[in-house]
């Protein structure tokens, strides 16, 4: 499940609120949520000497909504809307880790790669995205365990009926380091909770500032 606020503030030369004669057909104060698109994986994994290892291979199933071509809604002065939960298409992903101790230090490497191969319904066609991450966790406290890892993500652009829009995404690199805290709980699994920090971000086109990212997960 997602959830998305936007909320938008006009003002004047004096910096003075105002309120646009003409209501604008791309920037309005709503709140949107519904369903992403799942993914569902097959994994495979073993243990050779002090390495573990496993790769999985799986797709991305389109349920989120998705919507029609907002820029070409925009150069018609139609309302439009650029947030989508959805692709629209079905995409292959892989992925593979490695991992071993190292004194009371658990060290991982993973790599994965999402696939976009065709257009959707409306046109749209997401970009590749690609990502590489390296971590260490070790136990903490009590029943508490830590992690502190860096992360690389590299997304191409997308496209919009085979096209590059200037004011889409035209693709980004990003740098972050991630933070994590968690531990597991008799009868429901482990919960952990993460920090993502931006470090270094390129940017294509007019694209948003990379921001802290907190998620919380729940493995079974």
């Amino acid at each position: 499940m997602r959830a998305v606020r936007s909320r938008i503030r006009y003002e004047d030369l004096n910096r003075q609120p105002y309120t646009p004669p003409i209501p604008d057909t791309h920037h309005r104060n709503e709140t949107l949520t519904g369903l992403s698109d799942p993914r569902v994986f097959a994994h495979y994994g073993g243990v050779a000497g002090s390495w573990s290892y496993g790769a999985r291979a799986g797709v991305s199933i389109p349920l989120g909504r998705t919507e029609p071509n907002p820029f070409a809604l925009g150069r018609l002065g139609l309302p439009h809307q650029h947030i989508q939960f959805g692709t629209g298409t079905w995409n292959p992903m892989v992925s593979a880790g490695v991992g071993r101790p190292l004194g009371r230090v658990q060290v991982e490497g993973a790599g994965l790669a999402k696939l976009s191969l065709y257009e959707n319904s409306h046109g749209y066609r997401a970009g590749n995205l690609y990502s590489l991450s390296v971590s260490a966790s070790r136990h903490l406290v009590g029943r508490w365990g830590g992690s502190l890892g860096l992360n690389l993500i590299r997304e191409e652009a997308e496209r919009w009926d085979g096209r590059l829009e200037e004011e889409g995404n035209l693709g980004r690199r990003d740098v972050s380091v991630a933070m994590g805290v968690g531990r597991p709980v008799a009868g429901l699994g482990s919960f952990t909770f993460t920090a993502l920090a931006p470090l270094h971000s390129e940017a294509h086109g007019e694209q948003a500032n990379s921001a802290w990212i907190f998620s919380l997960t729940w493995s079974p």
